[in-house]
């Protein structure tokens, strides 16, 4: 079949498709009817629907292919064990858990800040009605009633251009899901009240970023909310579509979404969102192009995801629970769209994807039952590795908001099958405009950041999840002044000493490097060069292979042009603001243990080395840590990380 010919039929099934009820969950039967395709067709180009991606369809085409062919040669798969009720269970105990902090009117009031903050009231109120819908929840349990309140009063702050915190984008979309969910419970009062708010909106007044064309997604997440409005009858799809058309431009050829600083959370945020509008049944005129465009980035996001179900590093917003819960609602939604086409093994990769994300979560539940914001295990009271936007309430409605889109998406007749960050067997270089790499062979991962915006994230290493250890060991995110203090960096990298005694290092230079090279691709082995050209005119560089094979990272680092003595570091987590890190030092190698999980740091050569452990305490994202350095002074090092 021909391109034209093939767009002409998607054109043609996405005018046929009726606006399937969000509320009616996935298709549970396993024939693939008309409607089951109809619905994938959404979401799933046809003209990759055949068993191979062609190369032009994705630049991981190749790397797809590979995945889907030996997906089933994992032989030490242990399920997650997870289902999709286990997305409510995180939502009732956060919920319950805010309960305490309503007022009398239906708003959160945040207990640390002691007021209400952003969005957290219209969250909180879709949440419960989820938990309603689901039938977890009965009308009799006073929770039911506080979510209906909590929806009453978002509205009235919607119509009286009073929302909190100037921060009405993020309003009309769980305002909208927390309607559609409480509808079939609430009485004709109380909903017609609902619908004349709904309908009195000014959305002038409401957006902050209204009209506007720029790259950021508040845009996004206030045009998908009007689409919800649009799809309920309470205003035209005309403002969704100008909106879009704005959009288009800011998506990278592998389906990511770009805003200012390259922020890996909020090209996800603002996916999470379209991915719900498109199958939620957007049928507009750039449905084509988001289709195309969501597909890809869906398939590179499950690429990039950990092991552990981590969203990766990146810029402002990384490490907060949220981050991992907008992974479940894109997974679950590409899930139940291979599925509809009858693609388990596509299916269950999405799947799985979703529960490692889930998983993570669940690893991050205080014991009230809310959830730490950021992943360290500090009191709340110390927003250690808060964001100056980070608050408690807002950020954990945030992410059972999210986790409740994911469950109405979800299809628990889907089997969890081995994902991309199971097998591995990748480099995935995506230079510009995120300035990254990742690389994971049989669930063995790093990310590396080849150019350090030097506020959030340094140049190097900057993550390193080991099958079978701790994530937050690795280290999870490499050392910058944000959190950790003016003119502090550190990743795990090389270090040099300068003519005049002090000291430099890869991590705090702003430079890309001059050349990138995959040198070795397989499930069992990855292997890639990166070099820097620190001053050329001194003929000055740094080349690092780096390579995976055998749960190790193992890296051989060549300094040219480097007189003085040299060094490797490694940030040591020392505490996670709840538990202590064991740590054993001798003089090849430091071990590190939280919570009966591993990691080990060690130099093979040269034989002649100075491990130095400092004493200075950094503060970070993730807890507390201190420097370690591997000092030398050849001119190759060759270290590994298992």
């Amino acid at each position: 079949m021909k391109r034209a010919s093939q767009i002409s039929l998607l054109s043609f099934f996405l005018t046929i498709v009726s606006c399937s009820s969000f509320l009616n969950g996935q298709n549970q039967n396993k024939t693939i009817s008309k409607e089951n395709i109809k619905k994938a067709n959404r979401l799933i180009p046809q003209v990759v629907q055949s068993t191979t991606i062609r190369n032009e369809a994705h630049p991981l085409s190749g790397k797809i292919n590979r995945f889907l062919k030996n997906q089933d040669n994992l032989n030490d798969f242990k399920l997650t064990g997870l289902k999709r009720n286990d997305y409510l269970e995180i939502i009732e105990k956060q919920v319950r858990a805010m309960l305490k902090y309503q007022n009398s009117k239906g708003r959160i009031i945040d207990p640390v800040e002691k007021v209400e903050k952003y969005y957290t009231t219209p969250c909180f109120a879709h949440s419960i009605a989820v938990l309603a819908f689901s039938g977890k929840l009965k009308k009799t349990d006073p929770l039911f009633e506080s979510g209906v309140k909590a929806l009453t009063e978002s509205l009235n702050d919607m119509v009286n251009n009073r929302v909190n915190g100037n921060h009405g984008d993020f309003y009309t979309w769980p305002v909208m899901l927390a309607y559609e969910n409480f509808k079939p419970f609430v009485n004709k009062e109380v909903l017609n009240s609902w619908n004349t708010s709904l309908k009195s909106i000014d959305i002038s007044k409401l957006y902050a970023f209204y009209n506007k064309e720029k790259a950021m997604n508040w845009i996004l997440v206030h045009a998908s909310g009007e689409f919800l409005r649009a799809k309920n009858k309470f205003t035209s799809h005309e403002y969704v579509e100008r909106m879009l058309g704005f959009q288009l431009s800011n998506f990278t050829n592998s389906g990511m979404y770009n805003e200012g600083g390259n922020p890996l959370s909020y090209d996800l945020f603002a996916r999470h969102y379209l991915a719900g509008v498109l199958q939620l049944g957007y049928k507009g005129k750039h449905a084509e192009v988001l289709q195309d465009n969501l597909w890809r980035g869906a398939w590179t996001s499950m690429f990039l995801q950990s092991p552990f179900g981590e969203l990766p590093a990146g810029y402002r917003s990384s490490h907060h629970i949220w981050n991992e819960a907008e992974q479940c609602v894109l997974f679950e939604i590409y899930a139940s769209a291979y599925s509809d086409l009858g693609k388990k093994e596509e299916a269950g990769a999405f799947k799985r994807a979703a529960m490692l994300s889930l998983n993570s979560i669940k690893q991050w539940i205080r014991e009230d039952g809310s959830g730490y914001v950021v992943k360290n295990r500090f009191p709340i009271e110390n927003k250690h590795g808060y964001e100056r936007y980070s608050v408690h309430t807002c950020y954990n409605m945030l992410a059972t908001s999210m986790l409740a889109q994911a469950w109405q998406f979800s299809n628990d007749e889907i089997n969890e099958l081995p994902a991309p960050s199971d097998i591995g067997g990748f480099v995935i270089p995506i230079l510009k405009p995120f300035h990254k790499i990742f690389a994971n062979a049989n669930g063995t991962y790093l990310e590396y950041e080849t150019n350090g915006d030097q506020k959030y994230n340094p140049t190097g290493i900057i993550r390193s999840h080991i099958k079978g250890g701790h994530p937050q060991l690795g280290p999870s995110n490499g050392i910058a002044p944000l959190f950790s203090g003016e003119n502090t960096y550190m990743a795990t990298g090389p270090l040099w000493e300068n003519s005049d005694g002090t000291w430099s290092s890869l991590a705090e230079l702003k430079m890309n490097p001059s050349n990138v090279e995959i040198l070795e691709e397989n499930t069992h082995n990855v292997e890639f060069k990166i070099t820097y050209d620190i001053a050329p005119e001194k003929s000055q560089s740094i080349t690092e292979i780096i390579s995976i094979k055998d749960h190790k990272i193992i890296v051989e680092t060549e300094f040219k042009g480097f007189e003085g003595k040299k060094r490797i570091s490694w940030p040591m987590l020392t505490n996670d603001g709840k538990n202590k890190v064991k740590s054993q030092i001798s003089d090849r190698f430091v071990e590190l243990v939280l919570q009966e999980k591993n990691i080990r740091f060690s130099v093979i050569q040269p034989q002649k080395i100075n491990l130095i452990s400092s004493d200075h305490l950094i503060k970070h994202v993730n807890g507390m840590f201190k420097g370690v350095f591997a000092e030398f002074s050849g001119n190759k090092v060759i270290y590994t990380l298992e």
